[in-house]
């Protein structure tokens, strides 16, 4: 029997307002905010709605199957000791054939997936499911102590070399930008963990030292499948490990981490200007894909 049941315009904010007013906690607010603005930032851009309405054609185009949307009504069920989201009857699975269970602790988490799934049109709108793509991954890819610590060491590749770490000394528009989206991530990772983190204009010189590495290699390594999920996506979109370690830990906001993320090309268009509509969907795209890190990591 379902015990949430309901559709897109009633469980959008509804939830999230609810669960942001009873926190006591300013993380579950500000990931509540994450969560909403995710939700929005999928649904109400009018370029993102094009791109999921042309979704068929260009599947059609690569020779690749469009899916059609097959169910009527989408729900959460509790189901083994946990929540399950229901297309009609049948609760949706793995791309491996698992359960997709999600913990009672998470039903925030467990609404959100359902939404992303009732958001659908008429057929299944490519990257327009985020957050169930990360729980697949947590389940289908990361349940392996093995395959857990290769992700690790990939993702720490980045700390090496990472954006956040790189400042240029000019122009003046890009300087200011670096020191006003990159340090403060810097200044708390290095109070978070206690490490040295080292910051150059050179990117060849760029590398952290083994203690620093191995400072965060210990910390990322007792995160679950989930939470390492999200990371690893959120590493993927920003390009940094620093800015995505901030944002699964609700250091910084999706908005924060995306602005961040985003110094190289926000001082570009200082100077030369905006691309219409490019811009518009990549910004839309990266904020979308954080949003989801940060609501997947939420008490994950």
């Amino acid at each position: 029997m379902s015990i949430y049941s309901a559709r897109t315009s009633s469980l959008r904010g509804t939830l999230l307002i609810r669960a942001a007013s009873h926190s006591k906690s300013a993380s579950l607010a500000s990931s509540a905010s994450n969560c909403l603005a995710m939700r929005n930032l999928s649904t109400s851009r009018t370029h993102m709605h094009e791109a999921q309405d042309d979704s068929a054609a260009t599947l059609a185009k690569n020779k690749v199957p469009a899916i059609k949307r097959f169910w009527k009504k989408v729900s959460v069920d509790e189901r083994d000791g946990g929540l399950a989201v229901v297309l009609d009857s049948r609760a949706i699975k793995t791309p491996d054939g698992k359960k997709v269970n999600i913990a009672k602790s998470q039903a925030m988490l467990a609404w959100l997936v359902a939404s992303e799934w009732e958001a659908q049109r008429e057929f299944l709108g490519a990257h327009s499911l985020p957050l169930t793509s990360l729980v697949c991954r947590a389940i289908d890819g990361l349940g392996d102590e093995q395959m857990r610590s290769d992700v690790v060491e990939k993702l720490l590749k980045y700390f090496q070399t990472d954006s956040a770490c790189l400042h240029e000394g000019f122009p003046e528009g890009l300087v200011e930008l670096q020191q006003k989206h990159y340090m403060p991530i810097i200044e708390w990772a290095r109070e978070t963990y206690a490490i040295e983190i080292g910051v150059t204009g050179n990117l060849f010189s760029l590398r952290q030292s083994a203690a620093a590495t191995e400072a965060l290699r210990r910390a990322v390594k007792q995160f679950s499948p989930l939470k390492l999920a999200a990371l690893e996506k959120a590493v993927m979109s920003a390009k940094s490990f620093l800015i995505a370690l901030a944002l699964v830990e609700h250091h910084i906001t999706a908005e924060e981490a995306a602005k961040a993320a985003q110094v190289e090309a926000a001082a570009q268009m200082e100077l030369w200007g905006e691309l219409e509509n490019a811009h518009d969907i990549d910004n839309a795209a990266i904020r979308q894909i954080l949003g989801a890190s940060a609501c997947a990591a939420f008490g994950a």
